[in-house]
């Protein structure tokens, strides 16, 4: 069977996207996690519990959005114009 070979920027693209997935379900989380915080029926271990989740939930959700931004800043700088540029590069690569 033969697979599509993928450039290493459809591969980053991928990975991108993934990101933007996980950081909406952090956010989810965090907003979950939150709103459990705010419930006094609970106990003091319980809420002591969900705080420290809400407050990893926080921090991925804030490192994946950052991560998100620099890397999609990175890869549209370094992404190919078109793809006449794609085959320009590949034909003026020296072989040996």
């Amino acid at each position: 069977m033969n697979t599509p070979t993928r450039t290493i920027h459809e591969i980053a693209h991928d990975a991108l996207e993934d990101l933007g997935n996980a950081q909406v379900v952090l956010g989810k989380l965090e907003s979950l996690l939150y709103a459990a915080l705010a419930d006094n029926g609970t106990s003091q271990h319980v809420r002591n519990l969900v705080d420290i989740a809400w407050n990893l939930a926080a921090d991925g959700a804030n490192t994946a959005s950052g991560d998100l931004e620099v890397i999609s800043k990175a890869l549209s700088e370094s992404a190919p114009q078109n793809a006449q540029s794609e085959v320009v590069a590949q034909d003026s690569r020296v072989s040996p």
